[in-house]
């Protein structure tokens, strides 16, 4: 039986940069995000980030997901960064580990095309999270313009 977990970025796709300065790194009063993310079926959470570890700690303790995170991969804790696949295999390698299983079903959400491209190639199902998604690539299987439709969606759907 596989075992689902769901792997994040972070900048532009948990959380957006605007030009009105909005700060999204501080969700203290707003629970919505951890609220979408706990009614997931899931059996593991990750975030996994191209920003480096201390960053990636400041953004999950600031969207109150500290207690959801299983694991967070970086640019400082991990081999190779996104979106080259050496590093999709050593995440994908650390998270059957800690699963304790080979038969992983990896929900991938991401901003950026490459990255979404490398991770398809790995056989994850791939969410890409744009204001306006212009095009739908052939490896993209899902795309929202913000991660709360996104969640709301797999929340739905009993994912």
């Amino acid at each position: 039986m596989n075992k689902r977990v769901y792997i994040f970025d972070i900048d532009d796709t948990l959380i957006t940069h605007t030009r009105d300065n909005n700060d999204y790194y501080k969700m203290e009063n707003d629970s919505t995000l951890k609220n979408l993310i706990e009614t997931l079926n899931k059996d593991g959470l990750y975030i996994y980030t191209n920003g480096t570890y201390g960053h990636g700690v400041s953004v999950i303790k600031n969207l109150q997901l500290t207690d959801s995170v299983t694991d967070l991969f970086a640019r400082d804790t991990i081999p190779f960064m996104k979106p080259y696949p050496e590093s999709f295999d050593y995440v994908q390698g650390v998270i059957r580990k800690q699963m304790n299983t080979f038969n992983l079903e990896c929900l991938f959400f991401d901003d950026l095309l490459d990255n979404l491209r490398t991770a398809k190639g790995l056989g994850w199902t791939t969410v890409w999270i744009n204001s306006k998604p212009s095009t739908k690539e052939r490896y993209i299987d899902l795309s929202f313009t913000n991660i709360y439709e996104a969640l709301l969606y797999f929340s739905l759907k009993g994912f």
